[in-house]
């Protein structure tokens, strides 16, 4: 391998790497950032913000009576807290479960709107941060795959390549098996909630781990299989030229015998 060949293919695997880190980054927020996923935390903080405006049990204690009442020929009930302006439209199916069910439900639908972006509290939309981060984990998707062409291109001997990939895949799955801990110790305010990002770390770290060791037994086994090809290419050229060797000796004898009988008949 040339030295220009040897230092590309360096630079394409150190390149292979960074982009397999980010591609994790990337994969783990997106996972997290599913709605079933960040709910229950979003749950946890909304049921503090909106104590401190208002106490949604009290008020749909307050109403739950005429909630009833009016479930019992409608299908939904809508009502308006005038202290904080807030309106909500409660399924009258949901009233027939009982007054926590109301208030469940309230919270429930005060979080799909901060997911939404659409709350006065919310700091971001968290639907359209998970479609932006979507996107840009499969561009890094396909970079890999390009990067990995070129390693399988420039590496001489193409197990190698595989090899190569795996190796760089295990090392840039292990930092998401302890990332949570890790966010720690940002010094933030803000890090106990952030560690929300970064929920599925550890399924991510699995499944690249895993990827990683059968992408590296792939390489390891094209490298057997072409160790024994060669092995048996060569076993092969000994035994045929040991059977070059017999009929040489096999023929030399032969001859040997003919003319020894031809002397005896004259």
């Amino acid at each position: 391998m040339g030295v220009l060949r040897g230092g590309l293919l360096v630079v394409a695997s150190i390149l292979l790497f960074v982009v397999f880190l980010a591609g994790n980054v990337l994969w783990t927020l997106d996972k997290s950032l599913d709605y079933e996923t960040i709910k229950p935390e979003l749950v946890s903080v909304v049921r503090e913000v909106i104590e401190d405006k208002i106490n949604v049990s009290e008020v749909v204690g307050g109403e739950f009576a005429k909630m009833e009442a009016y479930c019992m020929n409608n299908s939904e009930y809508v009502f308006s807290h005038e202290e904080s302006g807030r309106v909500f439209e409660v399924g009258c199916e949901v009233v027939a479960r009982g007054s926590d069910a109301v208030v469940e439900h309230a919270i429930e639908e005060f979080v799909e709107e901060i997911y939404h972006g659409q709350a006065e509290e919310s700091m971001f939309d968290f639907s359209k941060l998970k479609e932006s981060v979507n996107s840009y984990f499969y561009i890094a998707l396909a970079v890999a795959l390009v990067l990995f062409v070129l390693v399988f291109f420039l590496a001489e001997a193409k197990s190698n390549s595989f090899i190569i990939a795996g190796v760089l895949l295990v090392i840039s799955s292990l930092p998401f098996v302890k990332i949570e801990q890790f966010l720690f110790w940002i010094p933030f305010g803000f890090a106990e909630h952030f560690t929300v990002f970064f929920s599925k770390a550890y399924s991510v770290f699995l499944i690249s781990l895993i990827t990683g060791l059968i992408v590296l037994a792939v390489g390891i086994v094209m490298k057997f299989f072409k160790v024994g090809f060669k092995l048996f290419d060569f076993v092969s050229k000994i035994k045929s030229k040991e059977k070059v060797v017999k009929k040489q000796v096999v023929k030399t004898q032969t001859s040997g015998a003919k003319k020894v009988v031809f002397g005896k008949n004259k």
